[in-house]
């Protein structure tokens, strides 16, 4: 099963939501869980930025999660690309690449 969590809200009580239920997932040791992707876009892109009250939160993520923040975010609110965490990927459009992971399989999940 391949997995993609949609994060949009800018609060940090909907960041720890998110983190919460990825690592839900995870756990699970009764869903076989082949890809787990966090994409992220609108506020939210500051989950994923050096300074993020969660940082140490995504970067335990690891490998077992792909970090995806949406470029238009990022250029959207004058934050440059250096700041994203080492463990995340930038992407041209956080709602194309949601439309691109769907038509690999992912199910979809909007947190919160």
């Amino acid at each position: 099963m391949k997995t993609v969590f949609h994060l949009t809200s800018g609060d940090v009580s909907d960041w720890r939501h998110a983190l919460g239920n990825v690592s839900n997932l995870l756990d699970d040791g009764t869903v076989e869980v082949e890809e787990v992707a966090l994409l992220i876009n609108g506020d939210a892109i500051h989950l994923f930025t050096e300074g993020s009250p969660l940082a140490e939160e995504v970067r335990a993520l690891g490998d077992d999660v792909r970090c995806l923040g949406c470029r238009n975010s990022l250029t959207g609110r004058d934050i440059p690309e250096s700041r994203l965490l080492a463990n995340v990927e930038s992407v041209p459009s956080g709602v194309g690449e949601l439309t691109r992971l769907q038509s690999e399989g992912y199910a979809y999940l909007k947190v919160p």
